[in-house]
Order: structure tokens, then C-alpha cells, then sequence
């Protein structure tokens, strides 16, 4: 059988409706690219396997996309072989996976990128992933119904679907992220264009990377390494970081998904943060400050107790708003 149409089945069949489809895409391509229409899955020895690796790196590809790139055919291979549509498969060898992504971005950054130019479905997509240190995937997907309001928890994980090694958890639902929610004319999800949902983010997201004038690095997966940097930064427990992020797994993310969740402390010292840590960016970021400002204003409508002085360096227009919020406000 060639290999290519090993993978081009398992692409129709399986590749294209999972939510890492877009790398499944690309790395299907570069296996075309590279062994042709004609190589057959007899010629995947160990060394032809070293040189396609080789090959892969000298395209300029970090370890962990070149170790994606082959557990893409690898999967494919196998999944032929469980099928019975070929009587065996060779042993796919997976490089070793790089490390792991090293880079945050600092406050000025944020602040830059939130200050850039965007449509509406761009800053509801980047506030879901500050406010959950969701993946991606799980930011576009998220719709209504996932949002329990009166238990102010959020189900990344909507009910029907099936978790996967990438968890999703419940988080908690913030107050800087509910009042921005509620602004939303959200049919089906959140982060939709005219009404329908966005399949991919990716060239909207290098425009305003560019407009911004941020470094490469700064793709959308910074969003999740800076909030959970942030969070240490803050005194947050680790556990609780493990917690927001889905790396609580087993018994104990068992017990958080059945119960601990409906405690009014769960994850209590990730939620504070997060809006405190919102409500300071809020400072350089108009549009921000609005939704900050809102989310202060319902939570002493809900018996929060509002301020009793005034904090330096705020401005109140007209009684009845706040133009600087201050960390102070969001306890």
C-alpha cells in the first residue's frame, strides 16, 4: 500500500474532524511532500525513518512539531493495521519531543496586544483564554450552555463529548469574564463571526501579532504559559494552577469534577487572581476597563461590599462610574 494512501484515509476518516486537525493537515503534506505518491509502507525502515527526520529538521522545525509531524503517520499507520487493511505496520521510531515552551509574555506586551485593533470576536477568544488558561480549541468551542451562572463555574468539557488526554476541566467563571459574556450575542458560541462559529484563529491572530509589532514567539498558546506564570507569580498553589489548567488528572480530578466544584472555594485563590490581575491590566487598556468596571459593579450588587475611600488615582464621572479600577476593588 503507498504510504500516502495510508494517510490520506486515515485524513478523510478520522483527521479532519478532531480539533488538532489543522497540524493533522499540515503534517500529512509534508509526509506527501517527502515520500511521494509512489513509496510503498515497506520502504519505512529505520533508516529511511532517520533521514525523513533529518530531513524534517532541516527545514527549520522545532523537535516537538518534528515528533508531531510522526506520530501523525504513525497513527495513521496503525490505525490501517487495526483495521486489517494491511497485514502489518513497521515499528514508527517518535524523536525525541523538545522542550517545553519557554516563552510568557510580560505585562507591556499584553497591554499592547489587548490596545491593538480587533474584531469583537478576537477579544471575547483572548479574554476566554486570560480568564480559564484554556487551550485554544476549547476557547472556540465554548458556548453557552457550558456556563453555569448561579454556580459562576465554567464546563470547558461540554457534556457528550469525550475527554481526551489534553483535559478539559470545570473552571471557575470570573467576574471580569462574566460581565464581558453577557455582553455577547452568543446563538450558539462565543467566539463566532456573524453569527457562526470561527474554525481557526490563526491568520486573524498573526495580523494583529504584526500590527502589535510582537515577536514571532507570541503565538496564542502564550496566552495559557503566561497565565499559569502569572498565577505563581501571585502566590497561587500549585495545585490550584494544576487544577485551572487540566493537569489534575485520576482520582483526585475525579472527585473535582463530581463535587469539589460546587464548593464557593473551589479554586477560590486562581479566581481572585485572575480578576485582580485583569482588573490591573485594565489600567492601560480602555476597552478592558469598561468590562472591569462592570464586573465590580455586580459584584456589590450581589452583596459585595463596595470600597468606603477612595483609591488614589481614580476619577469618578458623574457618581455613577469608576474610570481607573484598581486590584483593590475586585475583593
Amino acid at each position: 500500500m503507498p504510504i500516502v494512501a495510508c494517510i490520506d484515509r486515515y485524513w478523510l476518516q478520522r483527521g479532519q474532524f478532531l480539533p488538532s486537525r489543522d497540524t493533522a493537515k499540515r503534517s500529512i503534506t509534508l509526509w506527501r511532500e517527502y515520500w511521494g505518491d509512489t513509496r510503498t509502507i515497506t520502504d519505512l525502515t529505520a533508516g529511511a525513518q532517520e533521514d525523513f527526520t533529518t530531513w524534517l529538521s532541516s527545514k527549520g522545525y522545532s523537535d516537538g512539531y518534528v515528533r508531531r509531524v510522526i506520530g501523525v503517520g504513525q497513527t495513521a499507520l496503525n490505525r490501517s493495521w487495526k483495521r486489517g487493511e494491511v497485514r502489518q505496520v513497521p515499528f514508527v521510531q517518535l524523536p525525541q519531543g523538545g522542550e517545553a515552551y519557554p516563552h510568557h509574555a510580560s505585562r507591556a506586551q499584553l497591554v499592547t496586544l489587548l490596545n491593538t485593533p480587533m474584531p469583537k470576536h478576537m477579544r471575547t477568544y483572548t479574554l476566554i483564554r486570560l480568564c480559564t488558561g484554556c487551550r485554544g480549541d476549547a476557547a472556540l468551542d465554548l458556548q453557552p450552555f457550558q456556563v453555569q451562572w448561579d454556580d459562576k463555574l465554567i464546563h470547558l468539557n461540554p457534556a457528550g463529548r469525550r475527554q481526551t488526554k489534553k483535559y478539559r476541566p470545570v473552571v471557575p467563571l470570573t467576574r471580569v469574564l462574566a460581565a464581558h459574556l453577557k455582553t455577547c450575542s452568543a446563538a450558539s458560541h462565543y467566539v463566532n463571526w456573524c453569527g457562526r462559529p470561527v474554525g481557526s484563529i490563526r491568520t486573524t491572530w498573526r495580523k494583529i501579532r504584526k500590527a502589535a509589532e510582537l515577536p514571532t514567539w507570541f503565538a496564542p498558546k502564550v496566552l495559557r504559559h503566561t497565565v499559569a506564570s502569572e498565577l505563581r507569580r501571585r502566590g497561587v498553589p500549585g495545585w490550584e494552577v494544576s487544577g485551572l489548567i487540566g493537569h489534575k488528572r485520576g482520582e483526585a480530578a475525579a472527585t473535582t469534577g463530581g463535587y469539589a466544584k460546587y464548593d464557593p472555594a473551589y479554586l477560590g485563590k486562581a479566581r481572585k487572581a485572575l480578576d485582580a490581575w485583569l482588573t490591573d491590566l485594565a489600567k492601560d487598556v480602555p476597552w478592558l476597563r469598561g468590562v472591569s468596571a462592570g464586573s465590580v459593579d455586580a459584584g456589590n450588587r450581589n452583596g459585595a461590599k463596595p470600597e468606603s475611600r477612595a483609591v488614589a488615582g481614580s476619577k469618578v464621572v458623574g457618581g455613577t462610574r469608576i474610570e481607573l479600577v484598581t486590584p483593590t476593588m475586585s475583593r
